[in-house]
């Protein structure tokens, strides 16, 4: 009785993992199938991860970028894994005080995640920030040479419809929160 049990787990076990694809990273969304798993084979979000810094406007950006395999249950009629950076980051003022800092947040609660590399090997992230809204942008870094020392991060936002309860609803765009420049360059630390 017990061989036969152990028989049958071991044989779903190799069904289970047959089951499992993996592709790369330039795999298209629409040709992902059931619980694969969308793998950087080629280490392409490598020489992103780690500490940068860069300066804008009397501010200055670290930003740590952190690659890791996550569940991505957003289809949920075909989920996946896929690897994926999140981004944590802090911004401070010359003088020192912090403005925005999430450096402490756990990997699935940072508001930087990553989910797509583009054919020129640039990488894009989208930012939500529930403390401020629920504030939505979306982040695209590359690096600037071959060395990898210094990347170029782009920051789009996207208006949302603000709720009234919102600190800054019906507030000019000029006084909305800034957590991110528009167009920096970052070193590695």
């Amino acid at each position: 009785m017990m061989k036969k049990a152990y028989i049958a787990l071991s044989l779903g076990g190799m069904f289970l993992c047959k089951s499992q694809q993996i592709l790369p990273l330039s795999t298209k969304s629409s040709d992902i199938p059931l619980n694969s798993y969308i793998k950087d084979i080629d280490n392409q979000l490598g020489g992103f991860e780690g500490i940068w810094k860069g300066d804008w406007n009397n501010k200055t950006l670290t930003i740590i970028f952190k690659k890791a395999k996550y569940y991505d249950t957003l289809s949920q009629k075909n989920p996946y894994y896929t690897d994926l950076l999140y981004g944590r980051f802090q911004v401070r003022e010359v003088n020192g005080k912090i403005l925005f800092d999430n450096l402490s947040n756990q990997d699935v609660n940072s508001k930087v995640k990553g989910f797509y590399i583009t054919p020129s090997g640039n990488y894009q992230l989208i930012y939500i920030d529930p403390d401020l809204c629920n504030k939505v942008g979306l982040i695209t870094i590359g690096f600037t040479g071959p060395s990898k020392a210094e990347l170029k991060l782009k920051y789009k936002d996207y208006p949302q419809n603000l709720d009234s309860k919102c600190f800054y609803y019906n507030k000019p765009t000029d006084q909305h929160p800034e957590p991110l420049p528009k167009d920096i360059i970052l070193t590695k630390q």
